[in-house]
């Protein structure tokens, strides 16, 4: 397994985007719309293996008002900018689904869709364990792609559209807060062969993210 991407939201795409251009140097593109009544940005990195940070931000915030996720969302991007989560790239998303069931006790809600890029690319995918994950603020959700050779195509289009300043190339490592869920860690698929590392002094969620780049390793953390 390895990290697919981290989630950064706001309100609005301005403060994020100024943040990351200004402070990191990183541009961003795309801003396609989500069913769920956000709408998702890209800081892409220049991979083959297709990482990148999601940015999400409200595109309907009357729809998004109507769903108990739409509702999280809208609370933790209440004061501004803020991580959201993360996603873990994994080869056998039924497996890894089946594993999270069987520490957690609790439907993993293994689902199917389609990703559709604003300019009109589509990509298969499935998803387990993201309302577990969002719910602790601090475990990853599980993604498995079709259509590889599709995303890793995108990539030099992205960057050329996102403009860095600083071009991103990999992620580093993850640092979180501490689980509420102690006994979901030390069982969670994947996670004891991530980069990832816990800040006893943080709170519940992501406090950082190092990310390596062009001109050396950048630690990019929200105000």
């Amino acid at each position: 397994m390895r990290v697919d991407h981290v989630i950064l939201g706001a309100r609005t795409i301005e403060p994020l985007r100024e943040l990351l251009w200004e402070r990191y140097g990183f541009g961003v593109t795309d801003g396609s719309p989500n069913p769920d009544g956000t709408a998702s940005w890209v800081v892409p990195f220049d991979t083959p293996e297709v990482q990148y940070l999601e940015l999400l931000v409200t595109d309907d915030e009357r729809k998004l008002a109507e769903s108990g996720f739409g509702q999280l969302f809208l609370d933790r991007t209440a004061d501004g900018p803020a991580f959201l989560n993360w996603a873990v790239l994994t080869e056998d998303i039924e497996s890894t689904a089946l594993l999270v069931e069987q520490v957690t006790g609790v439907d993993p809600d293994l689902i199917h869709g389609e990703s559709v890029r604003a300019d009109g690319g589509r990509v298969p995918w499935a998803e387990a364990a993201f309302e577990l994950s969002w719910c602790s603020r601090v475990l990853p959700f599980f993604l498995a792609y079709g259509g590889t050779e599709t995303r890793a195509a995108r990539v030099a289009g992205d960057l050329k559209a996102a403009g860095h300043r600083v071009c991103p190339v990999s992620f580093k490592q993850v640092v979180t807060g501490p689980a509420q869920q102690q006994e979901w860690v030390r069982r969670w698929p994947g996670l004891a062969g991530l980069p990832v590392s816990v800040d006893p002094a943080a709170g519940p969620g992501i406090a950082a993210v190092h990310i390596d780049t062009a001109e050396g390793e950048t630690v990019v953390r929200l105000p």
